[in-house]
């Protein structure tokens, strides 16, 4: 008689045992601090009585140094994080006690972010994007980089279960399927109508001062200044090393040379996308894709703008925007869509950018696009769709014209149908009304996501691509 094979049991990842709850990295303090104590020092160099007093100065530093260090380790004592059965708790506070449960079943997605200053120490914190939760509500910080791959990993399995162990649990890095080249962006930054505009009314301001004999100072080229920096540190920095690649959690972005920036894109939760291209990128091909993501939407990352989703692709051609379209919804194919253009009398309110608004659906998205120097394209999923309304103002009713707005959650997707017969308005809200409260009907269960071996290229070769399910509405 033969013995049965014993069924053989998935790997189980188990938390050690915290029972009163567990410490950060003793250098968090240091980490997060660093900065105030930056900023001291520059005021008190800028301090003309101080710069005399090289003794008083090294006082002040020092006070500042040693209070700093006082009150980071009291806020490190006072904070500790546990995991229960259903949630992670996070108290802080020694003044004011507070008290974060973020509930398991409420995680959407978890990435591991290095800023610059904890790189240097080996250490990392966990971005936790959480259904209704504020910009730093999902935020723990900071660990070892080890600890903090093996603490997502644990949440991730309290999230979806134990069979999230054998996908996420020793997971190697994903090999990228796309990347995008340091000299684009950098390109793609300075072409950017921000810039042009920027460096062009810098220089005016120098020749005026300093050729014309103008009276203006050079003081007041400091904000044009920022705009020719800011955008370039934004993009080029923020952006350095962009990769997408394809993992069993989603879509992953990897981006950064100072601080670098995970995001994980899961499946089922893209609300909406948008295509930005400026008047030069057209000429060159080039566009951005962002996107809507639920519990990312008016969630930013640090340093970012509140109507910021995640960058799926800073810059990139045509093909390669093709390519990540169709990755995050399978069968997308913006060519195949026709496009319902505005009636002439638009141009009354729009004489140049009438031509450019449109609108068209199939039977996944609506889009729209409008704007002739920025050309902006919003993709809306129809059963992601949350209202549709329709607005007209009193020019507009002279006119008979009216706007549809079909509305997301917060982010940068603004789908709005400009200036449409205020009778074709009155039948595109009716229509995408029918065809969200169908799409909610007939939307599959969330599934696992099959990866497949070989994605598709950017050059548009073909083979087979993964189909990411999507979930129940966010409405």
């Amino acid at each position: 008689m033969t013995e049965q094979p014993q069924p053989v049991q998935a790997p189980s990842v188990q938390p050690p045992p915290e029972p009163s709850g567990a410490r950060l990295h003793p250098l968090t303090p240091f980490v997060k601090g660093w900065g105030y104590f930056v900023v001291a020092a520059i005021a008190m160099v800028n301090n003309e009585s101080l710069r005399s007093n090289l003794t008083l100065a090294g006082i002040g530093l020092a006070v500042v140094l040693v209070g700093g260090i006082l009150l980071g380790a009291l806020s490190w004592w006072f904070t500790k994080w546990q995991l229960t059965d259903e949630a992670i708790r996070v108290d802080s506070g020694f003044l004011f006690r507070r008290t974060r449960i973020i509930r398991f079943d409420r995680i959407q997605a978890i990435d591991v972010a290095q800023p610059f200053v904890a790189r240097l120490f080996g250490m990392a914190e966990l971005r936790m994007d959480v259904a209704g939760g504020g910009k730093s509500d999902g935020k723990l910080s900071y660990f070892t980089f080890d600890e903090a791959v093996k603490l997502r990993t644990i949440l991730l399995v309290r999230a979806k279960g134990e069979q999230a162990v054998e996908h996420s649990a020793h997971q190697p890095e994903p090999e990228p399927i796309l990347t995008v080249p340091t000299n684009r962006l950098l390109g793609a930054t300075l072409l950017s109508s921000t810039v042009i505009a920027s460096a062009g009314g810098l220089v005016w301001l120098i020749v005026a001062t300093t050729v014309l004999e103008f009276h203006i100072g050079l003081f007041a080229g400091l904000p044009l200044l920022l705009g020719v920096v800011q955008p370039i540190w934004k993009q080029v920095v923020g952006n350095h090393g962009f990769t997408l690649s394809e993992s069993h959690d989603g879509l992953r972005t990897k981006r950064g040379l100072f601080d670098v920036q995970r995001q994980t894109v899961p499946p089922g939760r893209v609300q909406g996308l948008l295509i930005t291209e400026p008047i030069i990128w057209r000429l060159l091909g080039w566009a951005r894709v962002e996107l809507d993501i639920a519990g990312v939407a008016g969630n930013p990352a640090e340093g970012e703008d509140d109507r910021e989703g995640a960058q799926l692709l800073p810059v990139g051609d045509r093909g390669e925007v093709a390519f990540v379209l169709a990755r995050i919804l399978p069968g997308l194919d913006l060519s195949q869509i026709q496009m319902h253009q505005a009636p002439e009398r638009a141009k009354w309110l729009r004489p140049v950018g009438w031509r450019y608004l449109a609108y068209g659906f199939d039977g996944q998205v609506l889009v729209t696009t409008r704007g002739w120097v920025s050309r902006r394209t919003s993709i809306v999923l129809h059963h992601k769709t949350q209202s549709v309304r329709l607005e007209q103002g009193p020019l507009q009713r002279r006119l008979g014209l009216a706007n549809v707005h079909v509305d997301t959650p917060l982010g940068p997707t603004d789908a709005i149908a400009l200036h449409r017969d205020q009778f074709e308005a009155a039948q595109l809200l009716e229509a995408q009304a029918d065809r969200a409260r169908e799409a909610r009907r007939t939307v599959p269960s969330p599934i696992a996501v099959q990866t497949h071996p070989n994605p598709p290229s950017p050059d548009g070769s073909s083979s087979s691509a993964a189909s990411p399910a999507d979930d129940s509405s966010a409405t």
